[in-house]
């Protein structure tokens, strides 16, 4: 059995982890686009696209942040993959704070605030009692399309 020296060891280091490297920057263009998410969430892209939010990327709304998310992915896949999910059946994960978070940071702008500091000031008097967007705001899916996904 050959050995390798500490020049082989380096390079082979180096080309380990240029494969994961690139292999993690792939999986994670995958997983960030709609179609990926549509391949299990079917029910949810559609009554999303009818909605008035349909320009916006699931995962703008849908994320609690990067390794967060890429763990939870990952887990999810593998209990589809094993048969222990039905994905189809399996409702979206909804983190009401992180998406409120979402929402004011396309909603609620400096510019907006600056244009209507009436809408400002009086939506922030609202939310002095509601704990979230979506206590006074649709989540953005067509609620008739949501209701005919079946339990």
């Amino acid at each position: 059995m050959r050995r390798f020296g500490p020049l082989g060891i380096i390079a082979l280091l180096i080309v380990l982890l240029a494969l994961l490297l690139g292999g993690g920057y792939g999986a994670h263009q995958l997983t960030i686009n709609n179609h990926f998410c549509a391949a299990c969430h079917a029910y949810e892209k559609t009554s999303w696209d009818q909605s008035e939010h349909r320009q916006v990327d699931c995962i703008a709304c849908h994320t609690k942040g990067f390794a967060y998310d890429k763990i939870q992915g990952t887990r999810k896949v593998w209990l589809t993959v094993t048969g222990q999910v039905n994905p189809h059946n399996d409702p979206l994960p909804r983190y009401p704070e992180e998406t409120s978070e979402n929402c004011v940071d396309c909603h609620i702008t400096d510019a907006i605030a600056e244009e209507q500091p009436f809408f400002i000031a009086r939506h922030n008097r609202y939310m002095e009692h509601a704990p979230t967007c979506m206590a006074c705001h649709d989540s953005g899916h067509e609620r008739q399309l949501q209701r005919m996904k079946r339990p």
